[in-house]
């Protein structure tokens, strides 16, 4: 009975290779720095168990669940899952090398995104619904793959790492924490374009 779709929501679910949340100390880190992450969708769950378990961590008490949520820990049954992750990843990185999905931006409609390649160089560029075009390098800030364009929520996603940015190339969600580039010779044009962020007032070109 439904005839239209007015709003949408979705969400992004953050999955460990064995299910399990990431709790604890993070590794490579200062020893007073503590995480709770990858909750594949158990975030009250996890939530919950974060807050008993890392104030026992502060305070020096020992907890029963230290190892199993360990952000540092190597599970052996999830072995196989990782490695064929780290392979997608590095597959991913073939992307630098080949063509385009269109020649142009006349190929594209208002409102859509893709990648064009000029000379060596991969292009993110999006027409907006007026019709103008915004040209970004199309490699992720964080370790350099090709993002891809998401038409349901006009989005430039990476597929190796699952860093996230607007249709203009701003950071939505990390790990980067650095907007695409901007492409050599549309500095001007992009200093326009990008919201100048005071408070919550955003001016645009």
């Amino acid at each position: 009975m439904i005839t239209e779709i007015d709003f949408r929501w979705s969400g992004e679910v953050m999955e460990p290779v064995d299910g399990l949340a990431f709790i604890g100390r993070n590794p490579l880190d200062h020893d007073n720095v503590f995480i709770a992450t990858g909750d594949s969708g158990n975030g009250m769950t996890h939530g919950t168990i974060a807050g008993m378990l890392i104030s026992d961590l502060i305070l020096g008490r020992e907890n029963e669940w230290a190892t199993l949520y360990d952000p540092s820990r190597k599970t052996l049954r999830a072995l196989g899952k990782f490695a064929k992750e780290n392979i997608n990843v590095a597959e991913q990185y073939a992307d630098l090398i080949t063509p385009g999905e269109v020649d142009s931006s006349t190929e594209m409609a208002s409102g859509s995104g893709k990648i064009i390649r000029r000379g060596l160089k991969k292009l993110a560029v999006y027409k907006d619904d007026s019709g103008q075009v915004h040209e970004l390098s199309a490699v992720c800030r964080h370790l350099g793959c090709v993002v891809d364009w998401n038409s349901l929520e006009k989005t430039w996603d990476c597929p190796c790492h699952g860093s996230r940015y607007d249709a203009r190339g701003r950071v939505v969600m990390g790990p980067t924490n650095e907007d695409l580039s901007v492409v050599e010779g549309n500095e001007k044009l992009n200093k326009k374009q990008r919201s100048i962020r005071n408070g919550n007032i955003h001016f645009e070109r």
